[in-house]
């Protein structure tokens, strides 16, 4: 859906009669609502809602390997296999001191001690000690556990010590036993990593983000599947209204949730219910990339993967956007309906009409002309547009445009 930010009753309105007919109907959405504009829903007996730091948090556990990449954003060169490697550690640590009876456990008052064919796997603090210690026995737990330790779509680690855990992974192995000596060389490529994790997990917007440090709010993958489990629910609104704009952690918390709406998808979770997932302020979210300290890229593309391939089960997307130019144009030719309100910007329109095989240009010459809540019609449904006009809803956004005030 596009349309301009200057007309009254433009898209807001329109996407507040979406969700009215989701609710009609009877089916299940979930609205991104970066701005807390739909939070007037919020009192409806059929609309649950749950607002990122003040009610809930996406927990780290369900953080991809690819989102704690984007997160800490660790240089391909040295600073990703060392990141890589101390998360696995902390996984091993985790299995470990999780199976105690199964693994050979002793404890000399300061460590926990793990013997694998005589030769020990040493946990202290819930770090795997690396230093002076020989290879085989981690290796081995490492096998044991291999499964869970490399299911990179769940991180069951205490991501809280993950900075201390990077230190010890900079040790050299010489005769299948880490080196006594800390790699000198190894450990300062890696402090600056070492000091980006600490300062994400120590602030705390990203704490309540991502449930860091003992959150005292609701997990909102819980709340998810609550919702998508409970019949008198139709809609749940996500509140990013109180998500700080600094450091592109709005775009990486939604990408985050997006990759894990997508996941379940693949699941097959939504074939029997379908879910429709509405994005507000889409050009917030879509094409952004991360970058790193050596300016290399990475991109957050969870929102580009649905549109292309999650119809089939089940999961369906509609952005909303005033800006439509800053959409991939990969993901705009996804779009089965395109309803278009007033348009003024000539990219705009070019970006429209690249995507939607039925804009053509005597179409998109009235789109500058139109008036308060009249849109346009276009898609792969409809062999021509059609010009409608879209009825007040019953429950109206919270915010419009504001008036200057004449005295």
């Amino acid at each position: 859906m596009c349309g301009s930010r200057y007309d009254r009753g433009g898209k807001s309105y329109t996407i507040s009669k979406f969700i009215e007919g989701v609710i009609e109907a009877g089916a299940k959405a979930i609205i991104l609502d970066p701005t807390g504009e739909y939070s007037t829903f919020d009192t409806h007996s059929k609309v649950d809602h749950s607002t990122v730091i003040t009610d809930s948090y996406f927990p780290y556990q369900n953080l991809t390997i690819n989102d704690l990449f984007v997160l800490f954003r660790p240089s391909g060169q040295v600073q990703q296999p060392v990141l890589l490697e101390a998360i696995k550690s902390l996984k091993v640590a985790n299995c470990l001191m999780g199976n105690i009876p199964a693994n050979g456990h002793s404890n000399n008052g300061t460590q926990d001690i793990f013997t694998f064919r005589t030769q020990q796997v040493v946990v202290q603090n819930g770090l795997i000690i690396k230093q002076n210690n020989f290879t085989a026995p981690y290796n081995n737990a490492y096998f044991i556990y291999k499964s869970i330790i490399e299911d990179f779509s769940h991180n069951h680690f205490d991501i809280s010590i993950l900075h201390k855990q990077i230190a010890n992974e900079c040790y050299q192995i010489f005769n299948d036993r880490w080196a006594n000596s800390r790699d000198e060389r190894n450990y300062g490529n890696s402090t600056s990593l070492i000091m980006r994790v600490n300062n994400v997990i120590s602030d705390n917007d990203y704490s309540g983000m991502f449930g860091f440090n003992s959150p005292t709010t609701s997990n909102l993958i819980t709340k998810v599947n609550d919702f998508l489990n409970n019949p008198d629910l139709n809609i749940l609104r996500v509140g990013f209204e109180n998500v700080p704009y600094n450091f592109q952690v709005r775009e990486i918390l939604a990408n985050s949730l997006g990759r894990y709406l997508l996941n379940k998808a693949r699941t097959n979770a939504f074939r029997e219910n379908p879910l429709i997932l509405f994005v507000d302020e889409a050009h917030q979210f879509l094409n952004k990339k991360v970058k790193d300290e050596y300016f290399e890229s990475t991109e957050l593309n969870a929102f580009d993967n649905i549109a292309k391939e999650s119809r089939k089960y089940g999961l369906f997307l509609c952005l909303s956007t005033q800006m439509p130019r800053d959409i991939p144009v990969g993901t705009l030719s996804q779009m089965g309906t395109f309803i278009t309100h007033r348009l003024i910007n000539y990219q705009d329109k070019e970006a429209v009409a690249s995507a939607c095989s039925t804009a053509n240009k005597e179409t998109l010459s009235f789109l500058p002309s139109l008036g308060s809540g009249e849109a346009i019609i276009m898609g792969v449904d409809f062999p021509m547009p059609i010009s409608v006009k879209v009825d007040l809803p019953t429950t109206t956004p919270k915010f419009d445009t504001p008036k200057f005030k004449i005295k």
